[in-house]
């Protein structure tokens, strides 16, 4: 009896379901819609291409001398015009329908190419100086355009420049490789170092906390080198010799000591910002920095003529210090590569500005500095970081 009921409420079920299946309403189309026509989910639909026309001048920068001429190249694709070129500045530097660039005058301007609706443009420099910096030789005066201006010009044509330094160096084994990578990333070959034509306006300490009178902080933590052998003068001289790595101190202050920096407590490396801000570094080089020991012995053999090593003239001065004799009256000397810039673009070496801080480290509480005076010294000792001493800057081109 209990098998033919559950068979019964079984078929009641089943004959319920089969209602509900044959009752449901058949699903309505939805109208379509012009503003929101179907969408092809079928993957079939062709994905139009990107227009890939352009016009692209190859050359990124063009440096150019007064009444020099040089030839801008193009690429193109798709252009349906032929290319039609102007200058931002005829003064300056003017296009032929060609795109034969011609320097006019020192300035800046930008040569442009449009081909139909497709453009293009290339800042143009025309330098000032009468060489560009891969001509540049020692004793050449460096110009606030980045040109070279030829020692021998005419006095009159030096005094009329804008002068910013002094080439100390063209040979570039002699520059740091910071600064070689620096410029390289920027797309600029390296050619050599200037020497700043002014002075720091004050004697500076090199690190001092003055609230505590500390001034002792090891900058090996932030991968500067002691140049220091106690009771070694030769191989003291060996490390500041080989020590060409200024603008890498510089980063490495600003960079890993930010807080020291931004507070003063390094003076001779922060008033370079000040520096900068009076006396433009152009785009085209490494910027100010506070030049390595090695630097200033380049600076010294190369624009005052002193022979620096360890056999000519080379004494112990003691507790890792050494010095030379009869280099002349060093000052003088220098002074003369100075001697036909304008009095406001330069600052002479004198009893004040011969004694001056470099970049170099010699150990946590001592910084390495170049004195010369004119007795015919040249030395080069350690004092305290919280000793005063000037600064002249350096760069890199």
């Amino acid at each position: 009896m209990k098998s033919i009921d559950r068979f019964f409420v079984f078929l009641m079920l089943f004959a319920g379901c089969l209602m509900a299946v044959c009752c449901e309403k058949p699903v309505q189309a939805e109208p379509d819609d012009p503003d929101n026509p179907p969408v092809d989910t079928t993957g079939t639909t062709p994905v139009p291409e990107p227009d890939s026309s352009y016009v692209d001048i190859v050359q990124d920068v063009l440096y150019l001398l007064r009444e020099e001429s040089m030839a801008l190249e193009i690429d193109t694709c798709g252009a349906s015009a032929a290319p039609v070129w102007a200058s931002s500045d005829e003064s300056v530097a003017t296009v032929s329908s060609e795109g034969l660039v011609r320097a006019v005058a020192p300035g800046k301007a930008a040569i442009s190419v449009a081909c139909g609706d497709l453009y293009d443009e290339c800042p143009v420099t025309v330098f000032y100086g009468d060489k560009k910096p891969e001509n540049a030789y020692v004793g050449d005066y460096y110009l606030s355009d980045g040109s070279i201006l030829g020692q021998n010009a005419a006095p009159s044509e030096i005094r009329a420049a804008d002068v910013i330094g002094v080439v100390f160096c063209t040979d570039v084994s002699r520059m740091g490789k910071a600064e070689k990578d620096f410029l390289m990333e920027k797309g600029i070959t390296p050619n050599g170092l200037v020497m700043a034509a002014r002075h720091a306006p004050e004697p500076l300490r090199w690190y001092y906390v003055e609230r505590e009178f500390d001034f002792t902080l090891d900058e090996r933590e932030i991968g500067m080198q002691d140049i220091l052998v106690l009771g070694d003068p030769v191989a003291t001289y060996r490390l500041a010799q080989n020590d060409l790595n200024g603008f890498q101190y510089y980063k490495s202050i600003r960079e890993l000591r930010t807080e020291g920096y931004e507070a003063g407590y390094y003076q001779a490396f922060s008033f370079i910002e000040e520096f900068e801000s009076q006396v433009p570094s152009p785009e085209i080089t490494t910027g100010w920095y506070l030049p390595s020991t090695g630097q200033w012995f380049d600076i010294l053999r190369n624009l005052a003529g002193a022979t620096l090593n360890t056999t000519s003239s080379f004494n112990d001065g003691d507790y890792g210090n050494f010095f030379w004799v009869g280099k002349g009256d060093v000052p003088e000397l220098m002074n003369a590569n100075l001697e036909k810039i304008s009095d406001d673009c330069k600052t002479l070496f004198d009893a004040t500005t011969n004694q001056l801080w470099t970049s170099s480290q010699a150990s946590s509480n001592q910084a390495r500095v170049i004195i010369f005076d004119n007795a015919s010294f040249i030395y080069s000792y350690w004092y305290y970081k919280f000793y005063y001493f000037g600064a002249r800057c350096v760069l890199g081109f």
